[in-house]
């Protein structure tokens, strides 16, 4: 039984790698991708952690970092997270789960960005033409995990990814892939998960339509009625692998490497301290360079072009005893390195 299960994860293993190494990057592809709402983290536990807790992370959380977690949930749960995202934006997550059976959960997540209400200006009122819109982005997500044995757990999850500006949409699809495994000795611990493989993203609408000189034509020819047609971008598909340590019954330190197709790949290190009904925990994401500097680039923007955006991570969080259901309050904050103000949120989470 042990040997089938160590050839499932080897298996598992060697595939991830196989579909990520065929839409692997490089630093020349940096910033192409779409749907970059996927990158965001949520769950305060693992914005505390830099996300660099997908071989530990467990219950509704996991839906954000590694769907193998998601079979790691014992009970009933339901989170609710909001918080001040970059330039004045609105980010706010749900979650909810239960356990199907013995050895499957299941999990639901949406994340959604609020961005306000934006002028609305043209190429004949750049100023503003009086009205406003207010974009909206959102990712929905549906999980499965399961316990093939005591030490292993996988999980996939579907994702619905929308976004909608004015009178233009685009939406597309996208599926997580995970696995855990928890070694003999119960302290050290080893994540995979592929994540955001799917379709393009592609506005299209009424958005996009209106009076223009048809392609080819000689200048002062009469503007037609025409469409334009977006350009199709592929999500951001990334390959994590995480390990885990617990160095005592109340500290443990995990590390994660991300590989991304589509920007630079990243290291994080990061920590939790437990005692009690309470957590701390702090994080750290780099980027990690892969690639020579161009020769006509300076070395001011080279470094300006390859430094991450963000700096450490903290969060701390409560349990409370209520009875029959415990209620977590934690509380996270993401250090914005340049431009912006921090990113932190306040979550509520319930066990039932």
């Amino acid at each position: 039984m042990k040997n089938k299960i160590m050839q499932s994860i080897k298996s598992s293993m060697i595939t991830l790698l196989l579909v990520t190494s065929t839409t692997a990057g490089t630093l020349n592809s940096t910033g192409t991708a779409g749907g970059a709402q996927l990158l965001i983290p949520q769950g305060n536990m693992n914005i505390a952690l830099s996300t660099g807790n997908g071989s530990t992370v467990d219950g509704i959380g996991s839906i954000f970092v590694n769907p193998a977690g998601v079979a790691n949930m014992t009970a009933m749960s339901g989170m609710a997270s909001s918080g001040d995202y970059i330039a004045d934006t609105k980010l706010a997550s749900f979650a909810f789960g239960m356990p199907l059976n013995e050895s499957t959960n299941l999990a639901i997540g949406m994340k959604t960005l609020d961005f306000g209400d934006i002028m609305t200006t043209t190429a004949q009122a750049t100023e503003g033409d009086g009205t406003t819109f207010s974009p909206s982005f959102y990712v929905a997500s549906l999980s499965v995990g399961n316990s093939v044995s005591d030490r292993v757990k996988v999980g996939v999850t579907g994702k619905l990814i929308s976004e909608t500006m004015g009178d233009a949409s685009a939406t597309a699809t996208a599926l997580d892939a995970g696995v855990q495994y928890l070694f003999p000795n119960k302290k050290l611990s080893v994540g995979v998960a592929l994540k955001n493989v799917g379709s393009r993203l592609q506005f299209e609408g009424t958005g996009l339509e209106g009076q223009y000189q048809p392609d080819g034509t000689q200048p002062g020819t009469k503007n037609e009625n025409l469409s334009i047609t977006g350009m199709d971008s592929p999500l951001p598909t990334s390959l994590d692998i995480s390990v885990g340590y617990q160095l005592n019954n109340r500290l443990s330190v995990m590390s994660s490497f991300e590989n991304f197709s589509y920007q630079l790949n990243t290291l994080t290190v990061s920590g939790m301290y437990r005692t009690g009904n309470v957590w701390l925990a702090a994080g750290t994401k780099m980027n990690v360079q892969t690639g020579d500097k161009p020769t006509a680039m300076s070395e001011f923007v080279w470094e300006d072009y390859t430094k991450s955006n963000w700096g450490v991570s903290l969060g701390f969080g409560v349990d409370i005893d209520l009875g029959s259901t415990m209620m977590s309050v934690s509380y996270a904050n993401r250090q914005s390195v340049d431009f912006f103000d921090d990113y932190s949120a306040v979550e509520v989470s319930f066990s039932f």
